[in-house]
């Protein structure tokens, strides 16, 4: 049986300190990649792989990702310039590691030109920004005419059985699966989304408790359960794809 409930305030998720806190170095991001702990299963196309597609459908010839993180994403994308921009003085060197222009930026005010991109993307960040409709209408900005938005993010059935296990209560994502829906129509003609899904499976308790353990400092210290293992839960994922 799960312990007593933990409550994840979402108020933290869009402090502009606590995000600061949070990404000034990347190990607790790249510990919540499921696959660094954990075998994963695809109905279909995986959402990255959608991403991709989306982005190839429009044959870009600039890309800018915000909230690039790591850039491993970003390194894979196939255009002439990709540019990223993150808040994290952390992420923003990892980009340039890999080779790509990056740059520190706030996304409430991109330091780029009218319609300079093909392409904006922008993943699992639009929920750590408190103004998303003055982030959302500068990616409308700094796309030409005819350009897309495209990012992938949860829906609300994402891992629903491994909160339920562990005792936390998992606030909903104000971007997510549907709400993100709701902002994105606000500022695109056309909204899109691409559902994928699947599931995760951990083989024992120390990968699991290693995966748990990238969140002690949004949610605080969680347990993984004694079992049984492999444990098993959902995975609910979306790809926007909205044109101007």
């Amino acid at each position: 049986m799960p312990g007593p409930v933990r409550v994840w305030h979402r108020s933290r998720v869009d402090d502009v300190s606590y995000v600061r806190r949070e990404y000034a170095s990347l190990d607790r991001l790249e510990m919540r990649r499921l696959d660094r702990t954990a075998w994963l299963r695809f109905d279909e196309l995986d959402e990255e792989q959608t991403l991709l597609a989306a982005i190839a459908e429009v044959r870009p010839r600039r890309i800018l990702d915000v909230g690039c993180g790591g850039a491993r994403v970003a390194s894979t994308y196939t255009a002439p310039e990709v540019v990223c921009v993150d808040q994290s003085e952390a992420a923003v060197v990892a980009a340039r590691e890999r080779g790509l222009e990056a740059h520190v930026a706030d996304a409430q005010a991109l330091p780029f030109d009218d319609a300079s991109f093909d392409v904006v993307t922008c993943s699992h960040t639009l929920y750590h920004l408190p103004d998303k409709d003055r982030v959302l209408a500068e990616f409308v900005r700094v796309l030409r005419p005819g350009g897309r938005f495209a990012g992938i993010y949860n829906a609300p059935q994402h891992l629903v059985e491994l909160w339920q296990a562990v005792g936390a209560e998992w606030g909903r994502d104000d971007f997510d699966s549907e709400s993100g829906l709701v902002l994105l129509r606000r500022h695109f003609a056309r909204v899109e989304r691409r559902m994928r899904g699947g599931a995760v499976l951990w083989i024992g308790r120390d990968d699991l408790q290693r995966y748990l353990d990238a969140y002690v400092e949004l949610i605080g210290p969680l347990a993984a359960p004694d079992g049984p293992y492999p444990f098993v839960a959902t995975r609910a994922k979306c790809v926007f794809v909205a044109d101007v």
